[in-house]
């Protein structure tokens, strides 16, 4: 595995949560003979753990990846959270869009012949799958699961944490990038503050609707153009009322990231695709999801970071600003702005692209 690291567990209650999960397992077939920290996520805690009864004929020889909850955020412990938001999700030989576009579309000059059908097909599908959601879970006979969605107030204010009160943070780390827009920035925060005062103005949404949380079995959409090949929506721990163009925003501003970090070019036919499989949008929630990307690209940013040099770094500062420069065009509303840039197409001013309704969600 290359992309865990060891972390210091400096604190009694991570070494005991650690101690937890090598007890926990130590009657079962998972038993540990070594527990390793990862890095990534917010609210549970990651680890890489090696097997006693692995073997080199065993599937797990390699190791599992261990996902466990506490009743708080890992990464911000004074933030209380039930662990009723744990709950298991498995699609057989399946792994995340994330890792399936780098895996089969990690081109930077894809050709269109090649890259174009499979990513119209994927990005329709997801686009059209949360229209559907959005629109199901509105109805009135969903009353009961809109009641659970509103139960959760620990996710709601979490989403609201990571994104919106961390985005003032983000102007105090990086004065020399966003400290111009700190007066758009704050109105901003304010602005999703003002969104969750008002409970009979918001809608179910998934509330994590991003690539790791999209699963697809590992085959090529090349070679099974005539499929039906399954995709899970998985994690719906954030699943919340709160308002729609976060959801859209938060899965575009992971599809970009494809391409700015990883430079993964088919990565625009999936965000063109995905805005044509939603459908329609009013101005007003086309540039509220702009600023969703805007922020989701200023705050989530460290979390595609691979290596801690200089590059990387400069990477991300580039990454913030056209987080920055997004949110401040939405805010100001300039559609001549968004004319010929990627994120058009949530206006219909980029290339829009079909599905075939080869990839089915349930």
């Amino acid at each position: 595995m290359t992309s865990h690291q060891q972390l210091d567990d400096p604190t009694d209650t991570t070494q005991e949560v650690r101690s937890g999960v090598v007890h926990a397992l130590s009657k079962t077939p998972f038993a540990v003979s070594d527990l390793r920290r990862l890095s990534g996520g917010t609210a549970n805690f990651m680890y890489h753990a090696t097997l006693k009864q692995s073997s080199t004929n065993d599937k797990y020889r390699d190791g599992v990846v261990i996902k466990h909850g506490e009743g708080y955020v890992a990464t911000h412990p004074s933030f209380k959270i039930s662990t009723s938001r744990c709950i298991q999700e498995y699609l057989p030989h399946a792994i995340s869009l994330k890792e399936y576009a780098l895996k089969h579309f990690s081109h930077p000059h894809p050709t269109t012949s090649t890259y174009k059908p499979p990513c119209d097909r994927l990005g329709h599908a997801l686009g059209a799958w949360l229209r559907m959601f959005h629109g199901w879970s509105q109805e009135p006979k969903q009353a009961a699961l809109r009641e659970t969605f509103a139960g959760n107030k620990d996710g709601q204010g979490l989403k609201n944490m990571i994104n919106y009160q961390q985005l003032l943070q983000m102007v105090d780390r990086y004065p020399m990038i966003l400290g111009d827009a700190r007066d758009i920035l704050q109105g901003v925060s304010d602005l999703a503050a003002e969104e969750l005062a008002d409970e009979t103005a918001l809608c179910p949404i998934h509330g994590d609707f991003w690539t790791g949380n999209v699963l697809i079995p590992d085959v090529s959409v090349t070679d099974n153009v005539n499929d039906h090949i399954p995709i899970r929506i998985v994690d719906w721990e954030l699943s919340q009322l709160g308002v729609r163009p976060l959801d859209l925003g938060q899965l575009i501003a992971e599809l970009w990231s494809l391409m700015l970090y990883r430079n993964v070019g088919a990565a625009e036919w999936l965000v063109q695709a995905f805005a044509s499989g939603y459908g329609s949008l009013d101005d007003s929630f086309a540039y509220r999801t702009i600023i969703h990307v805007g922020v989701h690209l200023i705050c989530f940013s460290r979390y595609w970071s691979s290596t801690p040099d200089w590059n990387q770094d400069e990477q991300q500062k580039t990454v913030i600003s056209i987080g920055r420069d997004v949110i401040v065009k939405a805010w100001s509303r300039d559609r001549e702005y968004f004319r010929e840039h990627l994120l058009g197409c949530l206006f219909g001013e980029a290339g829009r692209s079909g599905g075939d309704g080869s990839l089915s969600l349930p």
